[in-house]
């Protein structure tokens, strides 16, 4: 079995190298936080001279808030809202009344003991009663009386609308669409006379839908605010894992050589020549529901990306281990896990840190990639979930719910630009050559 190369010298025999060793070896004193702060202040220090670089680190520390305290703010909207499938960005509930109450009739501290509003069951309004009504407490009553519409499909908004003009109620909360659809753009003459009398009293009677309603009336914006997080984790530990395999392998290979080396190499070698997500979508399909476990998908994404990082891992040892520090170690007898990890990995943390980089970029277009072909477990509402329900569902044919598949997509691609200017502004502050002079 090779072993490292034989120590030939010992200690006594190379005082010389002794003294250099001690000497890059200071005992140093630094505070933890001390250190951390002078880390930070060197890296700003770089992203002032690079405006990409300042502009990548905001983006991940934006995406970072957004992902993390996000879904704190904005809770993920669940409920389908059968009068708002499919509507565009700026739709939201407004209130609909008689033009003769419309001025009296504009938000709900309006109504009184004498006044009806009515909603439509498995439609947004009726959502926004039971909000209101939850609001009041469990002793309260309703201040008014309230009237609710069966919702049918084709006939249940229209007769809802058609109970108002008629006097069954004084108020009725519908989406925006309907109000387009119904009293606006309506080409039915029996129905545009008989909704002529109505008007809308209040167009931001409920909160508005950003970027749209899906494929059933859910909040879009509120699934990218939600939809991020586990997303990027499963990305964060693919580059984790991936890294750590390629420089293990790739500073073994270095270091031991002979037999192990050659295993090594020819291994990367192999996995290299295989179609990569081709190969990862049979793994999927073999593993099967067990990819609900997030780290399990981040290992299997992470064992067909290390040969790459791996090879430029083992250059880099080769080149390494020759340096005198490395000397100066092997003839003090420190053994291999200490000269790897103690002398060599430390001079290769600014190469690591950039791979590992788009390490992360590259998992996440394969988990994506994963998700959008069904091989991957839709539980979680990601932004690659969402990509999924929008190929199945057809959106991608329909220019009123193109906002469901375009909002992961922009998102998905500001995430990547931001790690990869970043990436460049780590390179820059760690290879003194790539620094421009202000």
């Amino acid at each position: 079995m090779a072993t490292l190369d034989v120590q030939t010298e010992t200690a006594s025999e190379n005082p010389d190298k002794i003294a250099a060793y001690a000497a890059s070896h200071e005992p140093s004193r630094v505070p933890i936080l001390g250190g951390f702060l002078d880390a930070f202040g060197l890296l700003w220090k770089s992203l002032r001279r690079n405006l990409a670089g300042l502009i990548g680190f905001l983006g991940l520390v934006f995406y970072f808030f957004f992902t993390v305290v996000g879904p704190l703010i904005v809770p993920f909207d669940g409920e389908p809202k059968l009068d708002a499938i499919a509507a565009p960005p700026g739709s939201r509930m407004v209130l609909v009344t008689r033009s003769a109450d419309a001025d009296r009739l504009k938000t709900i501290d309006d109504f009184g003991p004498d006044d009806t509003l009515g909603y439509i069951d498995k439609t947004g309004g009726q959502l926004w009663f039971e909000d209101y009504e939850a609001s009041l407490g469990e002793d309260a009553e309703v201040p008014f009386d309230t009237e609710l519409f069966r919702f049918r499909s084709g006939r249940g908004v229209p007769d809802a609308l058609e109970e108002l003009a008629n006097g069954e109620a004084d108020a009725l909360i519908v989406f925006s669409e309907t109000v387009k659809q119904y009293l606006v753009n309506n080409d039915d003459e029996a129905q545009r006379e008989l909704f002529s009398d109505l008007s809308v009293s209040n167009d931001a009677f409920g909160p508005s839908h950003i970027l749209g309603t899906d494929t059933q009336g859910r909040d879009i914006f509120s699934h990218i605010v939600n939809g991020g997080a586990s997303l990027i984790f499963v990305a964060m530990v693919a580059g984790i894992f991936s890294t750590v395999i390629a420089v293990t392998l790739g500073s073994l290979a270095a270091m031991i050589g002979g037999p192990i080396d050659r295993f090594l190499v020819s291994s990367a070698n192999f996995v290299l020549t295989i179609p990569q997500f081709p190969l990862l979508v049979v793994l999927a399909v073999l593993v099967g529901q067990q990819l609900n476990n997030p780290f399990l998908l981040a290992g299997l994404i992470a064992i067909l990306s290390w040969p790459v990082l791996m090879r430029a891992v083992r250059a880099q040892v080769l080149s390494l281990r020759e340096r005198e520090f490395v000397e100066a170690a092997r003839s003090l007898g420190l053994g291999l896990p200490h000269i790897v990890f103690r002398e060599i990995l430390p001079n290769m943390m600014s190469f690591v840190a950039i791979n590992f980089i788009f390490a992360v970029t590259s998992a996440m277009y394969q988990q994506i990639g994963l998700i959008f072909l069904g091989m991957a477990p839709i539980n979680d509402y990601t932004w690659g979930v969402m990509l999924f329900f929008g190929r199945t569902r057809g959106t991608l044919f329909s220019a009123d719910s193109m906002s469901m598949v375009l909002s992961p997509v922009v998102a998905i691609a500001l995430f990547q630009v931001s790690m990869v200017l970043f990436a460049r502004a780590l390179e820059e502050m760690f290879d003194p050559r790539l620094r421009t002079v202000n």
